[in-house]
């Protein structure tokens, strides 16, 4: 049996998780001295409101004995794990996962750097565990994640770059801050998993018709799975996964995105995800 795992990071709700049987690894949140774990100490609707409200989370990831204690009753059934993470370019979670692993003595577990967060990450992990009831073998689930990684972009618009300056998490900021902090940045997860600026908008009208036009510029091949994330603007989000939806087509799937990104993003992101054939 192949246990499939990824952290919470990958927006699944707890059930989301259940539904699919994927085990699920919480990333922390701290404000003052009070640290919780997203999804499971902390809900969404609590994180919005106190960030709407002015509090300012910092985030953590999980210690190796977490990793340890979710991968120990897998080694000890002789059963085998794959563990699919956020990206190591955003966060130390993945060399992390590989000292818990180190930690067990095992080569039974395969942590798979996804270089995507959200919803990007999500499906490589559902995935993964059809696949794996299906009876593949780990080498064989594993090069398809390798496949569908390659197939796989995500481009977001915030606000501004604040969140994203004050929590270091994007490549080149420094350069950016003040010119850019009354433009409409677009982001984008670059091949090697970096979060980094790929253009810059006058205004927010202008950012979302550029984004949808940069996914279609890469749907050429064919929409395999596309996604729309939102932070604290449900609203926004419905009103611009229409405009979406002219050229991907109806019922795009509308995937609030994870505390802990939200934390270093700010509650007005909109972000588009696409999987492509």
């Amino acid at each position: 049996m192949i246990k499939i795992f990824t952290d919470t990071t990958s927006s699944l709700t707890i059930a989301e998780y259940q539904k699919y049987g994927i085990g699920a690894i919480p990333l922390h949140l701290t404000q003052g001295e009070d640290s919780k774990q997203e999804l499971f100490e902390m809900t969404y609707n609590e994180f919005y409101r106190n960030q709407r409200a002015g509090l300012k989370y910092t985030t953590s990831q999980p210690s190796p004995e977490t990793y340890e204690k979710n991968f120990k009753p897998v080694v000890e059934a002789g059963d085998e794990a794959i563990v699919i993470m956020l990206s190591a370019e955003i966060s130390n979670t993945v060399n992390t996962a590989y000292t818990a692993v180190a930690m067990l003595e095992t080569d039974k577990i395969s942590i798979f750097d996804s270089k995507q967060t959200g919803f990007g990450q999500a499906a490589m992990a559902i995935q993964a565990k059809r696949m794996a009831d299906a009876g593949a073998s780990r080498k064989e689930i594993l090069d398809a994640l390798e496949d569908m990684r390659k197939r796989t972009y995500t481009f977001f618009i915030v606000e501004s770059l604040r969140y994203i300056y004050e929590g270091g998490r994007l490549s080149g900021a420094q350069a950016l801050i003040g010119s850019v902090i009354q433009i409409k940045p677009i982001l984008w997860l670059d091949d090697n998993g970096r979060l980094v600026s790929f253009e810059k908008a006058r205004t927010l009208k202008t950012a979302k018709t550029r984004t949808i036009e940069l996914i279609q510029e890469r749907a050429k091949p064919g929409i395999e799975q596309i996604a729309l994330h939102y932070g604290d603007n449900f609203q926004e989000a419905t009103e611009y996964v229409k405009d979406l939806e002219e050229f991907a087509g109806p019922s795009i799937p509308l995937i609030q995105i994870s505390p802990v990104l939200g934390a270093h993003s700010g509650p007005d992101l909109l972000g588009i995800v696409l999987i492509t054939k």
